[in-house]
């Protein structure tokens, strides 16, 4: 609103200028009407003395003053009286004038004046000599109150047309001025505040059309570029970040994998006659029953202990893998035969859901039977006992998370949800991780769930996971379908 006071108050300053030079004008028009009148009733004036002498010397100065005072009185405002300049103070016909006007009456110079009566009412006084041979002065006093009136009515009616005419001005010029300056220039200012807070959505939609229109347009197109600008960089930002990760990832693999392969070097042989001299032990009928229940304890450590290096190994070091297209259906349908018995002691029941169309994916069959095995057998040991564990499969669209912003793509996802404890919120970032468990002492190693990751990432694909406290978790593996692959073929690889 500033700006549109500084106009509404220039606009004002400069229609009262203009405004007031034309009262001035009207004022200095009505002053020469009224000098041009004085002039005239002189001229007119002396066309009477001529008048009037003439009607002197024929008729005398009886006849002229009565025809005079006839003349008088058929005129309203108009006194007349005689002068006598040769008369002293106290005689007819003497009358107070000044110096000045006696001296050009005396000469026969007719004179008008204005002047105020006793009651301060102004008049207009004209003499007119007389050349009838005596110094007789016609003076002839005309009252002004309606010219007066008029010239004040007129300034008064001026004055107001004025004022009007400004405050009207300024009104619209301050309603024109808040409309089509004060408020859009507001609302730039806000949009302006609430792109610099980082706010970039919403439009002014200015409906004028002027250049105020098309300023708020350029900065409705300027914010729609910065956000979209945003919305790059953050995706951009985010899958350098998530690249970053995966760097940091192979990077903490490689490590487990050198650790691992110096772990197998140094200890491999070593658990090979311990596990060998164990079994020797365990079978030695000559041996004391309880000897012998020791020894197989130890072979079990000791082949646990075998198995756990050779996962790492798996974990760090890919092998070379056979890709072909698997009948995942079929995968599924295999691994939860395979864990049945796993189930049954759990007192865990399995569902299974799957297509009858077969779904084909594009992997090792080996790598397959290991990724849902690791995720089936983590589902069935989070369950409760009398729990029930239900695996699907099925078709649908996603959107890969390491690809923020991608394309939605059509991916196989297979469903595996228990009805454990869940897993907690401040744990779920880490079940990824190599040797993070929250299984007992003796029931896993921590590298089942980041092996199949690994197996699932190098497949194109990824793993979801969901947990709820008290309700359970649910995993679902994507991994991207074989194109051209045919069920006939999936089931001849498997």
């Amino acid at each position: 609103m500033k700006l549109a006071r500084k106009i509404t108050i220039g606009l004002t300053a400069t229609i009262f200028v203009v405004m007031a030079l034309y009262a001035f004008y009207l004022s200095r028009q009505q002053v020469f009407l009224f000098a041009g009148d004085l002039k005239g009733i002189e001229t007119r004036g002396i066309a009477t003395r001529l008048l009037v002498q003439d009607i002197w010397r024929v008729q005398g100065p009886a006849a002229t003053r009565d025809l005079v005072e006839k003349i008088v009185d058929a005129l309203e405002d108009v006194d007349v009286r005689w002068i006598d300049l040769s008369a002293k103070p106290a005689q007819p016909g003497y009358a107070v004038l000044n110096s000045e006007l006696r001296t050009a009456l005396t000469a026969g110079d007719a004179r008008t004046i204005l002047t105020e009566d006793p009651s301060g009412e102004p008049v207009r006084l004209s003499y007119i000599p007389m050349e009838t041979g005596n110094p007789a002065v016609l003076e002839v006093m005309r009252h002004l109150e309606r010219e007066v009136s008029f010239v004040r009515t007129s300034q008064a009616a001026i004055l107001v047309t004025t004022l009007g005419v400004v405050l009207a001005c300024a009104l619209t010029s301050l309603l024109l001025g808040y409309w089509l300056v004060g408020r859009p220039v507001q609302l730039l200012r806000d949009r302006a505040r609430r792109a610099g807070e980082g706010d970039f959505e919403g439009c002014l939609k200015l409906r004028q059309r002027d250049e105020m229109g098309e300023l708020g347009d350029e900065i409705d197109e300027m914010c729609t570029r910065i956000a979209e600008g945003n919305a790059r960089l953050a995706t951009e930002t985010e899958a350098k970040l998530a690249a970053l990760e995966r760097m940091r990832h192979a990077e903490r693999l490689a490590s487990v994998g050198r650790f691992a392969s110096g772990i197998a070097h140094e200890l491999g042989t070593p658990l090979n006659v311990v596990s060998a001299r164990a079994k020797m032990i365990a079978f030695d009928l000559q041996q004391g029953p309880q000897t012998r229940a020791h020894a197989r304890v130890i072979g079990e450590q000791a082949a646990r202990m075998t198995d756990m290096i050779r996962q790492l190994l798996d974990l760090s070091r890919r092998r070379s893998t056979r890709m072909g297209a698997v009948s995942i259906s079929q995968s599924v349908k295999t691994v939860v035969e395979m864990l049945a018995t796993v189930a049954a002691a759990r007192n865990v029941t399995t569902e299974l859901e799957v297509p009858g169309a077969a779904l084909v994916v594009r992997l090792d069959p080996g790598e397959a039977q290991q990724v849902l095995s690791n995720v089936i057998l983590n589902a069935i040991q989070a369950s409760r006992e009398g729990g029930c564990v239900r695996v699907s499969v099925e078709e649908r669209g996603a959107r890969p998370p390491t690809v923020p912003g991608g394309a939605e793509g059509q991916y196989v996802r297979i469903l595996i949800a228990d009805q454990g404890e869940g897993i907690a919120a401040e744990d779920l970032p880490h079940v990824f991780e190599p040797f993070f468990t929250t299984k007992g002492p003796g029931e896993g190693t921590g590298l089942g769930l980041a092996i199949a990751e690994g197996i699932v990432q190098d497949a194109g694909g990824w793993i979801d996971v969901t947990s709820e406290q008290g309700r359970g978790t649910q995993m679902s593996i994507y991994l991207p379908p074989a194109a051209g692959a045919h069920a006939a073929q999936a089931d001849s690889a498997s």
